[in-house]
């Protein structure tokens, strides 16, 4: 008979570690990662038990090693056994296995295992606490709820984010703006000091600002030379931007330029 989405259990069988059994012999058994990995597929197949003991109408149809444990999909066709893993009465598993030899190390690793049962436990505790058993719907049923609280989750913090986004943007657009017209405050002067610079009229005197012009302000060049160091030598703001910055090396050269042209009047 095909298997059933409603009697399929999951779950993880069993993790490398160490067990310890006080009532059976070998006492303390380690299990072995590289051991597991091997085999894993062999419990494909294996029929499943009620506490070691009594057989169960079922088996498991899919084990791999994933992410540090023996991982298993079996078919149950038992409604009083199912009702147990689903009220959580069964919630561990124990494997049986045969064994080629055993190994001393910290106690008995046994080698070259295969799988020959999965044992879900009801009055047992298992040598593995970390081991599961879930029916498959009610992981299918969290894995849904999951979903759909995550887009619910998103969907009501759409707006605020959004929102900050949109404030984001806006403070850019702001700076962006802000940094250029800085720039071409400074492409403005720059080129005037260099008009000035290459002129071949006298130096002595020259207007500080183009926009000063039609005013008749005239400053001494000594005072446009204060100046421009004051501003040109202050520390460069972060926000400017690479133009801005050449802008700022090209009027220091104009500063240099206009000194040593000063030197040479002397």
């Amino acid at each position: 008979m095909a298997p059933q989405r409603g009697n399929l259990i999951v779950g993880r069988a069993i993790h490398p570690m160490k067990t310890f059994h006080s009532e059976e012999w070998p006492g303390v058994r380690v299990y072995l990662e590289e051991e597991l990995r091997k085999a894993a597929g062999s419990l494909i197949g294996a029929p499943l038990l009620l506490d070691h003991v009594y057989p169960l109408d079922g088996e498991v149809l899919e084990a791999s090693y994933v992410d540090g444990a023996v991982e298993y999909v079996a078919d149950l066709r038992s409604e009083e056994v199912l009702g147990w893993v689903r009220d959580g009465t069964i919630s561990h598993c124990s494997v049986e296995y045969e064994w080629e030899n055993l190994e001393r190390v910290d106690g008995v690793a046994p080698r070259g295992i295969t799988f020959t049962g999965l044992s879900l436990l009801k009055e047992y505790e298992p040598g593995d606490r970390e081991t599961t058993v879930a029916v498959w719907e009610a992981i299918v049923k969290r894995l849904r709820e999951a979903a759909e609280s995550s887009v619910k989750r998103r969907t009501e913090e759409s707006p605020a984010v959004e929102a900050a986004l949109e404030a984001v943007s806006s403070a850019l657009t702001e700076l962006s703006d802000r940094m250029e017209r800085n720039h071409r405050i400074l492409k403005t002067r720059v080129d005037a000091l260099e008009k000035l610079v290459n002129s071949r009229g006298a130096l002595g005197e020259a207007v500080i600002d183009p926009a000063a012009g039609n005013t008749g302000e005239i400053v001494s060049k000594a005072e446009i030379l204060s100046e421009l160091k004051r501003a040109c030598y202050e520390r460069v703001p972060r926000h400017w931007s690479y133009g801005a910055c050449r802008q700022n090396l090209r009027l220091k050269d104009l500063i240099r330029r206009l000194e040593k042209g000063e030197e040479g009047q002397r």
